[in-house]
C-alpha cells in the first residue's frame, strides 16, 4: 500500500472515530438525568416494614388490592377444600388469619372479587337460555359468548394504547403454541431441534413433543 493511500485510510478512520465520539458525547449530555429518590434513603430504613407501608399509602393504585381475594396463610396450609374454618383446632397457628404474600402473578394471579359474579351470570344464562346464550344479547346480561372477544378488545386496547381493531384476544399459551407450530414448524435434517426451558408448563412440553413426533411421522 502506498504511503498516500495508507495516510488517507488512517485519516478516514480518525474522522469516523471523532464523529462517533462526538455523537456519544452529545447523546450523554442530551439524555435526561433520572433522579432516584430512594438512593437518599438509608438502607436500614429502606428495608423496614414501616417504610414499605408508608410507600403503599402514597400509591394511588393501592386501593385496587381490595379488588382481589388474597388467601390467608391458614388457607394455604389447609389440606381441606375451600377456605380454612375460623374456629380453632389443634393444628391452628397464630398467623393463620394473616394475608399471604403472593408472588405467583405470572402463573396464576389472585382471583378478582368480581370473577365469581361474572362466571355465575354466564352459568345462569346457560341454565336459563341454553344455546341462545351463544348469540343473544340479554338485558342485564353479559356479552353473548359468540362475541365475547369483541367485548374484551375494547377494554384491552385501552391498556395497550392501541385501537380495538389492532388487538386480537387469543387463547391460552399452550393453544397459541399449537397454532404457531402447526403453521410454521417445518423441520429439516439440518434444523429440527426445539429448545425449551426446563420448567415450562407441562402442557407446553407435551405440545413440543407432539410437534416433534408429528414432524417425523410426516
Amino acid at each position: 500500500m502506498h504511503a498516500e493511500t495508507r495516510d488517507s485510510h488512517l485519516l478516514q478512520l480518525h474522522t469516523r472515530s471523532s464523529r462517533t465520539a462526538n455523537f456519544s458525547q452529545t447523546l450523554v449530555t442530551t439524555m435526561p438525568k433520572h433522579h432516584n429518590a430512594y438512593w437518599e434513603v438509608p438502607e436500614v430504613e429502606l428495608a423496614s416494614e414501616k417504610f414499605a407501608k408508608q410507600e403503599d399509602d402514597k400509591d394511588v393504585l393501592s386501593k385496587l388490592r381490595q379488588e382481589f381475594v388474597i388467601p390467608t396463610k391458614g388457607d394455604l396450609r389447609n389440606n381441606k377444600y375451600g377456605f380454612q374454618q375460623k374456629q380453632k383446632c389443634p393444628t391452628s397457628k397464630p398467623d393463620d388469619h394473616e394475608e399471604s404474600i403472593y408472588f405467583c402473578g405470572n402463573s396464576l394471579g389472585l382471583q378478582p372479587r368480581r370473577t365469581k359474579e361474572y362466571v355465575n351470570r354466564y352459568l345462569e344464562t346457560w341454565a336459563s337460555k341454553g344455546v341462545f346464550g351463544h348469540f343473544t344479547d340479554y338485558e342485564g346480561g353479559l356479552p353473548p359468548w359468540l362475541n365475547i372477544d369483541d367485548a374484551v378488545k375494547g377494554q384491552t386496547s385501552k391498556i395497550l394504547g392501541a385501537l380495538p381493531s389492532e388487538v386480537v384476544i387469543m387463547e391460552t399459551l399452550t393453544a397459541n403454541l399449537h397454532l404457531l407450530m402447526a403453521s410454521f414448524y417445518r423441520p429439516t435434517k439440518d434444523r429440527w431441534k426445539i429448545i425449551i426451558e426446563g420448567k415450562a408448563f407441562p402442557s407446553d412440553h407435551v405440545r413440543w413433543l407432539h410437534c416433534s413426533w408429528s414432524s417425523f411421522s410426516d
